[in-house]
């Protein structure tokens, strides 16, 4: 029988050296980005004229148009499929792997994470086009929809949701069943896994609804916005204000917007995980699972 293994102390520098370059990462792709965006965001020309001061006409004018509000309520839109996907097929999926055994966990573990990694939303957006093929047939028949006005959105809220239903539910099932092991470490009953789910399925809704807003590459790949900017995102409506109109200040204006809706929903998963005192917590094996 071997005694435990005392404690090891490390002194604070180690832990600041260690976080440099975390540190600096998100100086470079986070925080100078964002600071560019914004002053941009307050500019005019750029491209083809000389770039001069407009402070906040850009959002004046954004914010004033109809289009902007019509591709913000389309880009939410896009998020329902995925979301009932993480918040209601996600759990079930996870609590029968858990159930499953030891074995079948991990099995499920290792798939969830190929799908993971070779999910491609363009390869996956261009697969898509095969359905506007006048040859078309099965279920890529359903992007022929995309070519009428009244019923391109709703087409292409069912392409989205199909189309990211396996890697949606790799995520969330990822998350979720660390939730569902927190029974291994409270009360024989489980007290614990209900408020360990309710807070997962929070933080995974918000995830998808952040992810959902930066909508991008389906659109424009199938759709291009149309027809008559009917599939319009906040993503694709950057991406013409910026390069199609030569109007970067419009174009990084929408992008700020986006980004404090952004912000808004992590502020509130950050209070969520704080409110819940989560945390990386390695638990011992339970009794009933098989031993590797």
């Amino acid at each position: 029988m071997t005694s435990p293994t005392p404690p090891q102390s490390f002194p604070p520098a180690l832990g600041l050296v260690l976080a440099a370059p975390a540190a600096l990462g998100a100086l470079i792709t986070l925080v100078l980005p964002t600071v560019q965006t914004v002053v941009t965001s307050l500019q005019r020309g750029g491209f083809l004229r000389e770039s001069v001061y407009a402070g906040m006409d850009n959002y004046a004018e954004l914010l004033g148009r109809s289009g902007f509000w019509r591709s913000l309520g389309f880009t939410l839109s896009l998020t329902i499929g995925p979301l009932l996907v993480a918040v209601v097929v996600a759990p079930l999926l996870a609590l029968a792997l858990d159930r499953a055994g030891t074995w079948p966990r991990r099995a499920g573990r290792i798939v969830l994470s190929l799908g993971i990694v070779t999910f491609s939303p363009v390869g996956v957006a261009v697969a898509w086009t095969r359905g506007l093929r006048a040859d078309a047939s099965g279920v890529a028949g359903l992007a022929e929809g995309l070519r009428e006005t009244a019923t391109a959105p709703g087409t292409l809220r069912l392409i989205v949701a199909a189309a990211t239903f396996g890697v949606v539910c790799a995520l969330a099932v990822t998350a979720f069943l660390p939730a569902l092991r927190a029974r291994a470490a409270g009360p024989p009953d489980g007290g614990r896994v209900a408020p360990a789910m309710l807070a997962a399925g929070a933080l995974v809704a918000i995830a998808a609804v952040a992810v959902g807003i930066q909508t991008f590459s389906f659109g424009m790949v199938l759709t291009r916005g149309g027809p008559e900017r009917s599939t319009e995102t906040l993503a694709s409506l950057q991406y013409d204000y910026a390069f199609r109109m030569a109007e970067p200040g419009a174009g990084a204006a929408v992008a700020t917007v986006t980004g404090v809706l952004l912000g808004v929903l992590g502020i509130v998963a950050t209070v969520i995980a704080v409110a819940c005192r989560l945390r990386v917590t390695l638990l011992p094996k339970p009794a009933g699972d098989a031993p590797g």
